[in-house]
């Protein structure tokens, strides 16, 4: 090859590397390419990005509830639903309480969160008064559930709200029993839920016609107040010999009217739920929160926290939120910064305890139910005529915890 064509054949190759090199380092080039990968990252390494909370918290105000519901014998979701009021149990028996439903814009995201429970059936409805922020969504619950028994008190009110609901509950061919103090929904074993106010046939204000729950799990004590206010206070105080709370829902919205210092000496909660909203009447009211920090409750609010759930396992209850869009998702168990978490525990037993009863049991037969969310020994009171047998070590321990009541192997 001459001198010239060899000096030709590298200039080319040295003219090809200069132009594949400049353009790998020619910044105009990069955003056709580099960008789709940027947009993969955040996803892939960084698990709690300050930019990504505020979705995150979305997510887990959609995925977290059924997780609740999964791991709990009993839990108790006081709803965000502003200045209002909604709550709903799950009992470890497997059937469920709704009291309330909230303002008439508030049915929607009830009904989607029973649904996320699995329930298809609400067994007990306490329309604890007819105001339109208690009421207000019962309607389409209504409609859109079977409902095996509801609950309201001997008093009625004029507006179309309430009429609706008298209209629903009629043409769903529901019978209403008349919620006063006295009227059980259940008994059996550790758990029972009875009515405990009103007491008398007659107030002059109609707030204190509202129905008052006591909802007992072993040794846990949980109180639903409505809005009864102080007078109807002191006739549960007269009326319940040394009546004590663990978990107290705060009656009439932390109103100054409710949550008397007589009445929070007497039952001494140890955590206690505020179910609020934005308000032109000041709930909750500077008293109120005095009061109750006086007495050592903790103090949930559900226009700062979301909804509000409660877990109990019959030993200990627990409490975390469940946060909207707006709200941040808090793992605490505290609304006061300067105290550690805190768990409710009653639990007297050991840890060898525990231990010994974590045998090796892999040929044991347990029963489940084609609804439940349990595993039982053969007999328990809680399982039906459909009841289906499995060996233990072949049950989904991720859909299946063993029943309070009956205590099978674990």
């Amino acid at each position: 090859m001459s001198n010239y064509k060899f000096t030709g054949v590298l200039l080319a190759l040295f003219l090809m590397l200069s132009v594949f090199t400049g353009c790998a380092n020619d910044p105009q080039a990069e955003p056709d390419e580099i960008p789709a990968v940027q947009e993969e990252i955040p996803a892939a390494s960084e698990e709690v990005p300050p930019a990504e909370e505020e979705s995150a918290s979305a997510q887990s105000a959609d995925t977290e509830p059924a997780a609740f519901f999964a791991q709990a014998d009993l839990v108790v979701s006081v709803q965000d639903v502003g200045e209002g009021d909604s709550t709903f149990i799950i009992l470890p028996n497997d059937e469920c309480i709704l009291i309330d439903a909230g303002n008439p814009g508030n049915s929607g995201s009830i009904i989607e969160y029973i649904k996320d429970s699995g329930k298809d059936t609400i067994d007990y409805i306490i329309a604890t008064h007819p105001h339109a922020d208690h009421i207000g969504g019962m309607s389409e619950v209504i409609k859109a559930f079977d409902v095996n028994s509801i609950y309201m008190p001997k008093e009625g009110h004029t507006t179309k709200t309430f009429e609706n609901l008298l209209d629903t509950i009629e043409a769903k061919g529901l019978k209403i029993k008349t919620a006063k103090a006295g009227g059980t929904l259940l008994d059996e074993g550790g758990l029972k839920a009875e009515l405990i106010a009103p007491i008398k046939d007659s107030y002059s204000n109609i707030n204190n016609y509202a129905a008052v729950l006591m909802l007992t799990y072993n040794d846990f004590t949980f109180l639903f107040m409505g809005d009864v206010e102080k007078e109807i206070e002191a006739e549960i105080i007269a009326n319940n010999d040394s009546l004590k709370a663990d978990v107290l829902l705060v009656g009439h919205h932390g109103s100054k009217t409710a949550s008397s210092k007589n009445f929070i000496s007497a039952i001494r909660p140890s955590v206690a739920i505020i179910s609020v909203g934005d308000n032109n009447y000041g709930h909750p009211a500077p008293e109120t929160l005095a009061t109750l920090n006086e007495y050592d409750a903790e103090i949930w609010r559900t226009d700062e926290k979301g909804t509000v759930v409660v877990t109990c396992d019959g030993e200990k209850i627990s409490i975390t939120n469940i946060a909207n869009n707006n709200k941040p998702k808090s793992s605490s168990n505290s609304s006061k910064a300067d105290k550690p978490d805190k768990q409710v525990d009653k639990s007297d037993k050991t840890k060898d305890d525990k231990k010994s009863s974590s045998k090796d049991s892999k040929n044991i037969t347990v029963y489940i139910t084609p609804t439940g969310s349990k595993y039982h020994n053969d007999g328990c009171r809680y399982l039906n005529k459909n009841k289906i047998s499995v060996k233990l070590k072949d049950l989904d321990k991720n859909k299946y915890r063993p029943c309070s009541v009956c205590k099978p192997p674990a």
